[in-house]
C-alpha cells in the first residue's frame, strides 16, 4: 500500500492513503500538536496520551463508561448474534453475540465536525479599577466587572 506524506495548515505531517482522500493525525502527530498547545515537552506529552488510552482501555474492560464532556463517551455494548452471507461460498453463516466498543460524539465535537460554533456566550469580565471592589466582583485579586 502506498503512503503519501502532505503537508496541512492545520498539521505539521499528515499520511494520505490512496483509498483516503483525507490526512490521517497518527500519534506522533497528535502527539505534537498537544505538546505544543500544552506546553509540554515530547517525552511528557506522550507519557499523557499513553496513561489516557490505557485509563480508557482498563476501564471499558471492566465495564465501565467514558465521558469527556463535549468531547464523546466510550462504552461497551452487547451485539446480538446474527446471520450473514459468506463473501467465500455465498452459504449463510451465523456470526456469534459478543461485546463490542462503542462512542458517542458530544455535542462540542458534533458542532466541530458540521463546521458550527455554540450559540451560548460565556460573559465576559473586565478589570475596571474606578468602581470599589465588592465580593462578587473581587476575583484572583481584580476587580472585574461584566461588560
Amino acid at each position: 500500500m502506498l503512503l503519501y506524506q502532505v503537508r496541512s495548515k492545520f498539521t505539521r505531517m499528515a499520511t494520505l492513503s490512496p483509498e483516503k482522500t483525507h490526512p490521517v493525525v497518527g500519534k506522533d502527530e497528535l502527539i505534537h500538536q498537544v505538546a505544543a498547545r500544552a506546553g509540554l515537552n515530547l517525552k511528557e506529552t506522550s507519557k499523557v496520551i499513553d496513561a489516557f488510552t490505557e485509563v480508557v482501555r482498563e476501564d471499558i474492560a471492566r465495564g465501565h463508561e467514558v465521558r469527556l464532556m463535549g468531547f464523546g463517551t466510550w462504552n461497551l455494548r452487547s451485539v446480538a448474534a446474527r446471520k450473514v452471507k459468506s463473501i467465500r461460498g455465498g452459504k449463510q453463516i451465523t456470526i456469534p453475540a459478543g461485546k463490542r466498543v462503542g462512542f458517542t460524539v458530544g455535542a462540542v465535537l458534533s458542532q466541530a465536525a458540521a463546521g458550527t460554533t455554540s450559540t451560548t456566550k460565556t460573559p465576559i469580565m473586565k478589570a475596571n479599577p474606578t468602581t470599589p471592589a465588592s465580593p462578587k466582583t473581587m476575583q484572583n485579586g481584580l476587580n472585574l466587572k461584566k461588560r
